[in-house]
């Protein structure tokens, strides 16, 4: 059961000045913002650490800053009726930890640190201004909230339809193909830092369950989990026996194009 007892407190606010989030300035000039434009956009942003296992956000919560996660994991969590918690979606650097709306919003979800996190907050005035000045900024941030309505039916797809291995192989080519858009994994591996028991709370099984489905994934040479880091030594394979297509996570761009886009660790 989640205890969200643990997660109070609140690590000290920190001026920005000459820190940014590289990773959402990597995904919005690749959005075809021009780079000068992304850090004026950015630049009135405030940031704080955030320890390990710590609520962002709370269910319910009205959104006053947009907080967009600079480094560490996150995810969204729902607490079920027997209060176990439902991970519903992974934020990971770059991310905006709640999806990026111009109404307000009270979301049905809440936001927690899964491992020690750096966050910026922005003014969700002063970037929806700065938005309606700049069409381009606009369309990047807004093609932000599709690829997020994508990912939730992609996992909700897959929740009723793909076994569990196949089901949690697909995520972790998700995550794989999320952190090389921002440049944060090499060719073949990627850091981690989840629990079994959070895999086991997105993907709908048991921790033991999931240790049993990793344990699958290496004996067939797919896939090593190895100190919160995951090797995939054949990708291509990994994808096919996964069923994964990246389309979902780049709506904007024909699939064709995206491992020419995708060069992982550049």
């Amino acid at each position: 059961m989640l205890n969200l007892r643990h997660f109070g407190g609140r690590a000290a606010e920190l001026p920005v000045r000459h820190e940014t989030p590289n990773s959402l300035i990597t995904k919005l000039v690749r959005g075809g913002v021009p780079e000068p434009e992304v850090y004026a956009a950015l630049s009135f942003g405030r940031s704080r650490a955030v320890p390990a296992r710590q609520e962002i956000s709370s269910l319910g919560a009205e959104i006053v800053n947009f907080t967009v996660l600079v480094s560490g994991i996150a995810c969204r969590y729902k607490i079920v009726g027997d209060g176990r918690r439902a991970i519903v979606g992974f934020v990971l650097p770059g991310d905006f930890t709640t999806p990026y709306f111009s109404e307000p919003m009270r979301p049905d979800f809440g936001v927690m640190s899964l491992a020690t996190s750096k966050i910026m907050e922005l003014p969700r005035a002063e970037l929806l201004a700065r938005a309606r000045e700049n069409p381009q900024l606009l369309q990047a941030l807004t093609w932000t909230a599709v690829v997020d309505g994508n990912i939730a039916r992609v996992w909700l797809a897959n929740l009723g339809r793909l076994p569990a291995d196949k089901r949690t192989a697909h995520l972790l080519c998700e995550l794989r193909h999320r952190l090389a858009l921002v440049s944060l994994i090499d060719q073949k591996c990627f850091s981690l830092p989840l629990t079994q028991q959070d895999l086991a709370d997105a993907l709908g099984v048991s921790g033991v369950h999931v240790n049993r489905v990793l344990q699958r994934l290496s004996h067939l040479g797919l896939a090593r989990h190895d100190h919160q880091k995951i090797d995939i030594p054949d990708p291509a394979r990994f994808e096919q026996f996964a069923e994964f297509s990246p389309a979902y996570l780049h709506p904007d761009m024909p699939e064709t194009a995206l491992d020419k886009r995708l060069e992982y660790g550049r």
